[in-house]
């Protein structure tokens, strides 16, 4: 443990400075709402200030809030996940009756139903993944190891690709007939 003072607002203000945009991004990434980023940000660092003095290193202080940063935007969008409705990609007036635009927005709807059908571990693996992560960043986040998010990515990746193809050797045999 290292002695910090309660008080220590330059440091808190220089931690805060420091890595509001790694956060903010984190947060974003997961979200995609900006108020509700902006609160989990908050949160975030709150905690992390809270229990500053409980870190070994301040160097640790980084994973601490990116890791608080994680858990509460995952548990923010399960929870807006159970009011949400059946579709996930909403649908409004602005979309064309179009044949082609409409079989897309069913395809990002049954996309987005396979990735929620996954495994709450390989869920998040893929869809930290398909925001940017790097394999390491993916594994610290998850308290996971390396080789282990690198398994988790490849097998959901190939589950996904093969329910894809399943679907459409269906939709194949389908318009045939």
């Amino acid at each position: 443990m290292f002695d910090i003072d309660n008080d220590n607002e330059d440091l808190y203000k220089y931690l805060f400075d420091k890595y509001y945009r790694l956060v903010y991004s984190t947060a974003y990434r997961i979200i995609k709402n900006k108020e509700d980023c902006e609160e989990i940000v908050q949160d975030a660092f709150r905690i992390g200030f809270k229990n500053i003095k409980k870190m070994k290193d301040i160097n640790h202080f980084r994973n601490y809030v990116l890791k608080s940063t994680y858990n509460l935007a995952i548990t923010r969008v399960k929870k807006n996940n159970a009011h949400n409705n059946i579709f996930i990609t909403p649908i409004n007036d602005d979309i064309s009756t179009d044949k082609d635009m409409i079989k897309e927005v069913f395809e990002d709807i049954y996309v987005s139903q396979l990735v929620e059908g996954l495994p709450i571990i390989d869920k998040e693996v893929i869809l930290l993944y398909s925001q940017g992560y790097k394999i390491r960043e993916i594994a610290q986040l998850l308290s996971i190891s390396v080789p282990n998010a690198k398994v988790k990515l490849y097998r959901t990746r190939k589950l996904l690709i093969q329910n894809l193809e399943g679907e459409l050797v269906y939709e194949r045999q389908r318009e045939s007939v």
